[in-house]
């Protein structure tokens, strides 16, 4: 199921990209088109800073997601008002948009885990069977 789900991400995005670079090609830049490639690039950005939080910190899980959260609303909040999607007023918006994507982002997580564990703990009791019984490789 995580492989399915994992490549229907990628297809979906690699669908995404070439119909607005033939869009781009026939029509321009349309409001759309820029909004999705804005997002394609903050998903980048934070994708990148998981990426150093994780290889660099040794916090607990929930340290981790509440580190995650504040970076992740802190780059959303600068890239959106670099891009023009918050002013002064609304900036609060990216606190509600990020809770809602970390909470998502963690069932799936959470998710994962509990499925790579059910493995792992499969692959010992097999190991374990087969060292009770005399056969190993």
């Amino acid at each position: 199921m995580k492989r399915i789900l994992r490549d229907t991400c990628i297809l979906s995005a690699l669908m995404i990209l070439s119909v607005f670079t033939v869009s781009i090609i026939w029509m321009g830049v349309t409001d759309e088109i820029k909004l999705v490639l804005q997002l394609f690039g903050l998903s980048f950005i934070i994708a990148v800073a998981n990426f150093f939080l994780d290889e660099y910190t040794t916090l607990s899980i929930i340290g981790s997601y509440m580190v995650k959260y504040v970076v992740a609303t802190c780059v959303v909040m600068l890239f959106g008002f670099i891009v023009g999607w918050f002013y002064k007023s609304n900036f609060w918006m990216a606190f509600i948009y990020v809770g809602i994507v970390l909470v998502l982002a963690y069932f799936i997580d959470a998710f994962k885990t509990r499925k790579d564990i059910e493995f792992i703990n499969s692959q010992i009791d097999n190991k374990r069977k087969q060292v009770e019984n005399g056969y190993t490789k």
